[in-house]
């Protein structure tokens, strides 16, 4: 039972995934504020770094998440894969406001709205899918933060 605590504390990033009617925006939105104060205390944190805590992460999130009894496909309260898709959204990037906010809104867009290949990944069997389409948006929403990056100059 206290295994069952526990792990629902970490995949729920706190009982964030237990405040209605969004928590994974909540959730999405401590990244963001985890993010800010790394940078405080650490200033812009290298590529590698970045690259390194985000792989660890998101094979802890698979972990905790395998490790869980829940039910349904993807229970609502299980936000640590939020955690891992906005870390993923802003490696590489400088961590200024305008990142933070591009970034949170591009991953929000592309984890709601699942375009190919997000939703294909996202049916694949328990903790992979869970994270994995959200890894994906990460993926896209980096992407589009270098694309808006060029774009603006």
């Amino acid at each position: 039972m206290a295994k069952h605590k526990v792990l629902t504390f970490i995949v729920s990033c706190a009982f964030i995934g237990y405040i209605p009617p969004l928590p994974g925006t909540y959730a999405s939105l401590s990244g963001c504020f985890l993010i800010y104060c790394a940078y405080l205390v650490l200033g812009n944190i290298p590529f590698i770094a970045w690259f390194l805590f985000a792989i660890g992460f998101i094979l802890f999130s698979i972990l905790c998440i395998h490790l869980l009894t829940y039910e349904g496909k993807d229970p609502r309260y299980i936000v640590i894969d939020e955690l891992a898709g906005i870390f993923v959204t802003m490696m590489g990037h400088r961590v200024t406001f305008f990142n933070l906010f591009a970034g949170f809104l591009l991953f929000r867009f592309f984890d709601i709205i699942k375009p190919p290949p997000i939703r294909n990944i996202e049916r694949l069997a328990g903790a992979y899918g869970i994270v994995g389409d959200d890894v994906v948006a990460g993926i896209c929403a980096n992407l589009g933060l270098i694309i808006a990056g060029i774009w603006i100059g």
